[in-house]
């Protein structure tokens, strides 16, 4: 059964049709690297899995018709490219809010629920950063804080634009690494919208690029790679000015 399927998936932006009549299904579990050039709709296919932006054609998680009233998808999770905090908070109170669709509107998190936050980072190697100040870590540190987030949401399948667009090279490796052990050890589907295609050679999976004018899940490997890394270099200006 897939875990995903979009039969005839059709999407626009500003009045520009940008996607039109894709068709493809996806496994569980999977690791899903989605590529192509800027402004061939990566984003805007996210946005259509969590009802967030409107689209023609259907949507199906694990067979089950997505409806395009409805909000967001419990079993879908994402991190979105950048979100900003303007004010003093703790790590552990951003990653505990990732529980905030399970709760009542009234409801309180419980030390049971922090108990979890304190799990999912010691997972993460980074306990340590607990009971910091958010706006005191690095750019790779919040990251990972925005990761165990979406992690403690315990979602079926995992969207992630651009997850490694603002760090090193050390905190990349890191996410790559991650996103591999979620579908070996946890049985999830990562779908990741991404321009490091360096670190795509040594994941398992399949590769998306939406530059193509109708899009195939390929398995990856250093020949899906080395193919569709030129088609998107066809795509460019020949100079830059």
């Amino acid at each position: 059964m897939p875990v995903l399927e979009v039969k005839g998936l059709s999407l626009g932006f500003e009045g520009k049709l940008i996607i039109e009549g894709i068709s493809f299904a996806i496994e569980k579990p999977s690791f899903v690297a989605i590529i192509g050039h800027n402004g061939c709709g990566k984003t805007t296919f996210f946005k259509s899995l969590i009802q967030s932006h409107p689209y023609k054609g259907e949507i199906f998680l694990f067979d089950q018709k997505v409806n395009g009233s409805q909000t967001s998808p419990r079993q879908i999770a994402i991190l979105e490219q950048r979100n900003l905090v303007n004010f003093q908070i703790k790590v552990k109170d951003i990653v505990v809010m990732g529980l905030f669709r399970g709760k009542g509107f009234f409801e309180n998190y419980t030390t049971l629920d922090y108990e979890r936050v304190l799990e999912i980072l010691e997972f993460l190697g980074r306990q340590d950063l607990y009971e910091k100040d958010f706006n005191h870590l690095s750019g790779g540190e919040q990251q990972l804080v925005w990761i165990a987030q979406m992690m403690i949401q315990e979602a079926d399948v995992y969207l992630l634009d651009e997850p490694t667009q603002y760090l090193d090279l050390y905190y990349k490796k890191v996410l790559f690494d991650l996103m591999g052990d979620w579908v070996k050890r946890f049985n999830k589907t990562v779908f990741c919208i991404t321009h490091d295609l360096y670190y795509l050679e040594k994941m398992d999976g399949y590769l998306l690029n939406f530059s193509q004018p109708d899009p195939k899940p390929q398995v990856l490997n250093n020949e899906c790679l080395e193919k569709n890394i030129d088609l998107i270099l066809k795509r460019k200006p020949n100079k830059i000015f």
